[in-house]
């Protein structure tokens, strides 16, 4: 009886090892902490990062840890702005650490720029006391924020808020959005310098050029293609389902660029596509009830379930393994393009948050591809 039981639980070990990895073998996170300031003169700010967030997202695709795509969390703040409380010192968390970048685009589209008075110091401290920051030493963290006030304006001295961050082993990276020659520039840099942070200064205003290649419409067709294989299930599922339809819609140019990130392993949407929640465990088709399916799915029986998942699946994989194809020849001609012109481009949110991200990730021991 003993040798059995020793047999029994051997058995159970290897296959709750190999069954379920993910509980064993946590992937690394990559936590990226967006501060907007929303006052009147940063519409430019905005537009650029809402023009840009499939751009970053495509430049993390290249990135790995101990040979596996890490898990991305964004989180996104705006302050500055007169329609926002006094009392909370002009900041709002629009979303605090999620996988669903739909959410995040959604966020930053909601965004109207007012007023204001922008307490960087203020909405640092909040996102570090409120937002759910990984405590393994091994994960990366890091805040941006960008705005053009002083650094030093409101009641909370930005060094405190600064030394939490350094504390909490997160990096703050600091984006000037004014005169390179102004003097209020000069504590945004000693911002970053305290936090082991980067600094930066950009043209919240200078204009995107977005190279149009001879794939771009047939990515655009996969993209289409693509958001037939989610399955809407539960209260969320319509409303994730009319999310994706919606910032497809809000990407308008950059479409192709979302359609990108959205045939990536980044692209997660699992408290409202089955597929998804099948992936990360999070649900089993045993669990559902059929008003939690979609109609097409309410009338079958268990197997035939499983094979129209299994399908979508299928389909889905094969979707992304073209677009992702598409998107090496894409890239192949927009790099010749840039090289034969003569507009080499300038600092703006999008490429000062690449440039960053490649230098700090790769210290943490993050590779890049």
């Amino acid at each position: 009886m003993k040798k059995l039981t020793i047999i029994l639980f051997t058995t159970a070990l290897t296959l709750s090892i190999f069954c379920f990895p993910t509980a064993a073998f946590a992937k690394a996170k990559i936590q990226i902490a967006i501060l907007l300031d929303s006052s009147n003169s940063m519409d430019g700010l905005i537009d650029q990062t809402r023009n840009q967030l499939w751009q970053i997202v495509n430049f993390l695709t290249k990135v790995t840890k101990d040979g596996e795509v890490p898990e991305l969390q964004v989180a996104l703040y705006h302050y500055g702005n007169d329609s926002l409380p006094s009392e909370e010192g002009f900041v709002r968390l629009l979303t605090g650490f999620t996988p669903e970048l739909d959410v995040v685009s959604e966020k930053l589209f909601s965004i109207k720029t007012n007023g204001g008075q922008e307490y960087a110091g203020w909405v640092i401290r909040s996102a570090m006391q409120q937002l759910n920051w990984s405590k393994d030493p091994a994960d990366f963290r890091v805040i941006f924020i960008a705005g053009n006030e002083p650094f030093d304006q409101g009641p909370i001295v930005w060094t405190q808020s600064v030394n939490l961050a350094v504390k909490g082993d997160t990096l703050v990276n600091t984006i000037y959005c004014g005169s390179a020659e102004s003097q209020e520039r000069q504590l945004w840099a000693s911002g970053a310098t305290v936090a082991k942070g980067s600094h930066f200064n950009i043209n919240q205003n200078q204009a995107i050029v977005v190279i149009k290649s001879p794939f771009d419409d047939q990515i655009s067709t996969f993209n289409t293609k693509l958001n037939q294989t989610y399955i809407p299930y539960g209260r969320e599922g319509k409303v994730g389902q009319q999310r994706q339809a919606v910032e497809d819609s809000n990407a308008g140019r950059n479409l192709v660029m979302r359609g990108l990130s959205k045939a990536s392993e980044y692209y997660d949407n699992a408290s409202w596509d089955l597929l998804d929640a099948l992936e990360n465990g999070r649900v089993t088709i045993e669990s559902l009830s059929n008003d939690a399916l979609p109609e097409v799915m309410r009338s079958m029986a268990l197997a035939e379930k499983r094979a129209y998942v299994a399908a979508k699946k299928a389909e889905r994989e094969s979707i992304k393994k073209t677009i992702r194809e598409l998107s090496q020849k894409r890239n192949e001609y927009v790099e010749q393009q840039r090289k034969a012109s003569a507009n080499k481009g300038e600092n703006t949110v999008d490429s000062v948050i690449i440039q960053s991200l490649r230098q700090q990730l790769a210290a943490k021991g993050f590779k890049l591809q």
